[in-house]
């Protein structure tokens, strides 16, 4: 009878211990569950704030560009969400080739000295440049490959005219600091309204910065896919 009585208590003393450490085992989870609920609201926020500063930066930019380009009486494309600058192959190259066209030549000599100045002249504005990129474009006759090439030909003779020692203007050595190029081949079309793809839109030189928080939330947003990637 002792034993017996004493057998059920030692099973009782068990299931409570067992359910106390289930207890706690749970309100580890709900802390870990919390923190990381606030870490990620945190970190939201903090991306928010990072695309508002982001895109009030851009906005500044392109504000400035726009204005002096009227001022100068300078007929030119600028994207009014990336800032990119869209010149037309007609105004820079043959059709089929890479060579800088002489009018191609003079169009760059009265609006790159402006871009430059706007982009690197503005201490405020330069800390935040991450790079001036230089990108071809062509339309979807021929195939990939070969627009690829013509594209990034075009790229570079473009930039190769930039720092070009005959042609100078002000932060030109700057401007060296932070340019790429890159050719896109037909993988971003201009297309028209039906869906059709505009040929003479397409075939294009863009002028585009990218700004360093750009690069941090480019960063973020291959952590976030890698993670959804992870989870299934």
């Amino acid at each position: 009878m002792f034993f017996r009585r004493k057998s059920n208590q030692e099973e009782t003393s068990y299931w409570l211990s067992f359910s106390d450490l289930m207890a706690s085992v749970l309100i580890i989870f709900i802390l870990l569950f919390v923190y990381n609920l606030i870490a990620y609201e945190e970190s939201m926020n903090e991306t928010e704030k990072m695309i508002q500063e982001l895109t009030s930066t851009r906005m500044k930019i392109i504000t400035m560009l726009q204005e002096e380009f009227d001022k100068e009486d300078i007929d030119i494309i600028i994207d009014p969400k990336t800032g990119a600058i869209q010149l037309n192959e007609s105004i820079l190259f043959d059709s089929g080739k890479s060579q800088l066209k002489d009018e191609g030549k003079l169009f760059a000599e009265k609006f790159i000295p402006i871009y430059v100045k706007i982009l690197l002249g503005n201490d405020e504005i330069k800390s935040q440049i991450s790079q001036i990129i230089i990108e071809g474009h062509t339309d979807d006759v021929g195939g990939y490959l070969y627009n690829l090439k013509l594209s990034q030909e075009r790229s570079l003779s473009v930039a190769q005219f930039l720092i070009n020692p005959e042609f100078d203007y002000m932060y030109k050595n700057e401007m060296e600091k932070y340019l790429t190029i890159n050719g896109r081949s037909y993988s971003e079309p201009i297309l028209n309204s039906d869906g059709s793809i505009n040929k003479d839109a397409s075939r294009r030189v863009e002028i585009k910065f990218r700004l360093k928080e750009e690069e941090v939330l480019l960063q973020i947003q291959k952590e976030l896919e890698k993670g959804s990637k992870d989870d299934r």
